[in-house]
């Protein structure tokens, strides 16, 4: 099965070889062993990511133009300013590297704007709230010698896509909490696009791309963003 899963999938050569490093210690393990569930689970997430598989995007301006009218009424200003944004992709021929946040009162639309990029993009979109988060793990996952150890939200999001180019939305971005570690400082590592080419999951323990991930954020307040993350 997992040979089977690398056939579609273009790991890079340092995940490739824990991948075969993992299967080779699978085929002498006892199956009723501890050790044989975790190695198992481990070569699981290994061999669903999506490495090397991404989505073509459309940055046709007319297309995006019908698609921001068709699901929001107004909003001209945030309307233009994605345009242009788009624009930019088009002529660099990526949007690689830019981060949106969206700042405004609970109900302005958002996160449905947000939903509407992707559609305009014609990638896949994923949201996830960080309000409240007050857990490292939530974001970088957990070491794999914890029992029901997994990986972090941005790890477990990219298993559900089948490409490695999604649209992720950070929710409430401004609400984080501080109480195991420092999730803004692990969210600064996933969004810094100077960093991000090579995040490493805790979990994982091996570098994923994030790179060509179009992060999206909200907020509803600037004030209690920490000023790195912000910038």
């Amino acid at each position: 099965k997992f040979k089977e899963r690398l056939s579609e999938r273009h790991p890079p050569e340092a995940a490739l070889k824990v991948i075969n490093e993992e299967i080779n210690k699978l085929q002498v393990l006892e199956t009723a062993s501890s050790e044989f569930h975790v190695v198992r689970n481990y070569l699981d997430w290994l061999t669903i990511l999506p490495w090397g598989l991404y989505n073509k995007e459309n940055f046709d301006l007319k297309h995006a133009m019908k698609v921001l009218d068709e699901d929001h009424y107004g909003l001209k200003k945030i309307k233009d300013r994605i345009l242009e944004f788009i624009a930019v992709g088009k002529l660099k021929g990526t949007v690689q590297g830019k981060i949106l946040c969206f700042v405004g009162p609970p109900g302005v639309g958002k996160t449905s704007i947000g939903k509407s990029v992707a559609r305009a993009l014609q990638r896949d979109f994923y949201r996830f709230s960080v309000g409240g988060m007050d857990d490292v793990a939530e974001i970088k996952g957990h070491r794999r010698t914890y029992i029901g150890a997994m990986p972090g939200k941005l790890i477990q999001v990219l298993k559900q896509s089948k490409s490695a180019n999604p649209v992720i939305m950070i929710d409430e971005i401004d609400k984080l909490g501080r109480r195991h570690g420092d999730p803004a400082s692990a969210l600064l590592e996933v969004l810094d696009p100077e960093q991000n080419d090579a995040f490493v999951d805790h979990y994982l323990d091996v570098p994923f791309d994030l790179s060509k991930v179009l992060f999206v954020c909200t907020a509803n307040t600037l004030d209690s963003i920490p000023q790195p993350l912000l910038d």
